[in-house]
């Protein structure tokens, strides 16, 4: 192609959709985080209030109660000594027991092959705290009933330590509640910003008044900024449709003119060999012209207003371009294959897939000098191949740029692949290319409502 398409409305277009996905994904941010920031303040919370109990529930069993058995041992060995008869304790929450030369009649069953030490034993049921402790030939059983202790711990401890907790959630939520407020109506103009369908509305008709009256001097500012380039945007994106639609109308006519006036000059035929040459070259550059006018208005029409869709047969069309192609710029020292591993269906305009094959088609054959262009049509995909000059890896990151030439000496203005990537892009296409240096390139368009409707053909040389 001559040159290409103006980008400038695509651009700002491309600008102000990406800022719309980052309000999108504020707003999943900013309502999402702020749930995520409250439950995880109430998830710290409650594990650190549960590790306080659980701290506090192991230092009074094994810190206090094992001290306070110890002092109730020593208190009572004291008394013993002066005083054999002195029975063992016997309180409220205290049960001793005390075996004299290895006399275990008065000891529960349970307690008789304990060993001396501080731990938990089974007694009738429940496991109560035991400490045992010898003394010359006298053993003293000391069993803690915590059940009432524990009891007491509840309601002095476990429940206040509850409502502390229930307090907390409740702050926490009316946090939580007041920071959603502060930042509801950020929520609501992202909200209305990702349901606005900027296809079929035109950016005009975003209004976001309803929401002004309602927010805040910081949102409001917002709002009114936000306003300002919508307007702006759109004065660009008119201005660049209409500058792309007008001037691609004006050339029609110049171009009708030389084309008229070339046919009749053609008709002669005492032409140099020189001069020939240069009808022929006057006569491609003139379907170049009219091809990129197809292009340029193709890509000006709004999306209300689509090209009519059609099953195009992939196979037809690819033998009528090649034939074509390579008539207007091929040489007899490459040759052209297509391998048809079956019959393809696309549902699309015809002229967008005669545009993007064209492009494809011309720059394998411009970057090929001598070799072969394989064209393979395969379930859902069309790949096109050349043995040319290829690229390196860095002039493969730029190829898709406008006005970039892998050959300065290169016939062409570097924009067929430019128009080629957009078209994909506007019509949901991948594209897909690798390229090695000396080697070759291999380009290939899949189409995902692709729809394969016959056999394989036969290979065409």
């Amino acid at each position: 192609m001559a040159f290409g398409y103006s980008n400038g409305n695509e651009g700002l277009m491309a600008r102000y959709l990406f800022i719309k996905s980052n309000w999108a994904m504020n707003h999943q941010g900013l309502h999402y985080k702020l749930i995520k920031a409250f439950l995880l303040q109430i998830l710290l919370i409650s594990l650190a209030i549960l590790l306080a109990v659980f701290s506090a529930e192991k230092i009074v069993e094994d810190l206090l109660v094992r001290k306070a058995l110890q002092g109730e041992a020593e208190h009572f060995w004291t008394l013993y000594q002066k005083n054999p008869d002195t029975p063992a304790p016997n309180t409220l929450n205290l049960k001793g027991y005390l075996a004299i030369n290895k006399d275990y009649s008065e000891v529960p069953a349970d307690f008789q092959n304990l060993h001396p030490g501080y731990f938990r034993s089974k007694l009738a049921g429940r496991k109560p705290i035991v400490y045992i402790e010898d003394r010359s030939n006298a053993r003293l059983y000391l069993v803690f009933d915590e059940e009432k202790v524990a009891a007491l711990a509840f309601y002095f401890g476990v429940v206040p330590l509850s409502l502390v907790l229930v307090l907390i959630y409740l702050f926490a939520w009316l946090s939580y509640r007041q920071s959603r407020d502060a930042i509801s109506p950020v929520i609501q103009l992202a909200q209305i910003v990702e349901k606005f369908d900027f296809h079929s509305q035109g950016l005009a008709e975003l209004d976001l008044s309803g929401l002004r009256r309602t927010a805040d001097s910081d949102v409001a500012k917002l709002i009114d900024a936000l306003d300002h380039f919508t307007e702006r945007l759109e004065l660009f994106i008119d201005r660049e449709q209409n500058f792309t639609r007008d001037a691609s109308h004006e050339l029609r006519t110049p171009l009708a003119v030389i084309k008229s006036a070339l046919a009749l000059l053609q008709k002669r035929q005492d032409y140099s060999p020189g001069e020939r040459l240069s009808l022929s070259l006057i006569d491609n550059t003139l379907g170049d012209m009219e091809g990129l006018i197809d292009t340029l208005l193709l890509l000006a029409r709004e999306e209300s207003s689509p090209l009519p869709e059609e099953d195009v047969l992939i196979n037809d069309l690819l033998t009528t371009l090649v034939d074509q192609v390579n008539r207007a710029v091929g040489n007899e020292r490459v040759s052209v294959e297509i391998e048809q591993n079956c019959l393809l269906s696309i549902p699309a305009a015809e002229k967008v897939l005669n545009i993007l094959f064209t492009n494809l088609l011309r720059n394998a054959f411009s970057y090929t000098r001598e070799g072969v262009i394989s064209i393979a049509i395969d379930e859902n995909c069309v790949r096109i191949s050349d043995t040319g000059i290829g690229m390196q890896q860095r002039q493969l990151q730029q190829v898709f740029e406008p006005f970039y030439r892998v050959q300065t000496g290169h016939n062409g203005h570097g924009l067929g692949l430019t128009i080629v990537k957009r078209l994909c892009n506007r019509f949901g296409w991948k594209l897909k290319i690798r390229s090695k240096l000396d080697e070759g390139t291999s380009i290939s368009v899949i189409f995902p409502r692709a729809r394969r409707i016959g056999g394989r053909r036969e290979k065409l040389v």
